[in-house]
Order: structure tokens, then C-alpha cells, then sequence
């Protein structure tokens, strides 16, 4: 499959970030960040449409706050530890 697997979404965030007037500093950050959020979207789009992004990983986490990627990863490891934790319990239920 190729392109728009989003609906080229990225291009919709640049549209935004490229309409709002740069009349603060808040405004100005917040439009770099936007603007680094639509490359690593299309990044996403162009691997989910199989056209290949290496920088996909690269370009996220320069969107996200330095231990944004830790904090998910320890609560999807508590989620899967408890259902770790359930499976085992079954399993011990149904060899006793």
C-alpha cells in the first residue's frame, strides 16, 4: 500500500502550525512543535503505507518529553505483568 494510510494527516498539522501568527514566544515554541510533530507523523504514515521511514522512532521522541517513553513503558509492564500474574494463576487452577 502506498501514502495516506492517515489521510496525509502530517500535511493538516503543517497547514496549522504554519497558520498560527508567531506573536509570542509560547506560539513560536509551540508552532516548532507542531512543526516537529508532522514529520514524525508522516514518518508513521509512510511505514504504516509501506513506504518506509527509518527515522520514524527518531523523529517521536523529539516530540515527547524526556521520560515520556519510560513513563508508558513501565505502565504497560505493570499491565502485562498482572495479566501475567492472572494467566499463572489459571494455569496453576487448572493443573491442581
Amino acid at each position: 500500500m502506498s501514502g495516506g494510510s492517515l489521510d496525509y494527516a502530517y500535511s493538516k498539522v503543517e497547514d496549522a502550525a504554519s497558520n498560527i501568527p508567531g506573536d509570542t514566544i509560547e506560539r513560536i515554541a509551540f508552532r516548532a512543535h507542531l512543526l516537529r510533530v508532522a514529520k514524525a507523523l508522516k514518518a508513521v504514515e509512510w511505514n504504516l503505507s509501506g513506504d518506509g521511514d527509518d527515522e520514524e522512532i527518531t523523529l517521536i521522541r523529539e516530540c515527547l518529553a524526556p521520560k515520556d517513553v519510560l513513563r508508558t513503558t513501565i505502565v504497560e509492564a505493570d499491565r502485562l505483568l498482572d495479566t501475567l500474574r492472572k494467566e499463572i494463576a489459571w494455569a496453576r487452577e487448572d493443573v491442581a
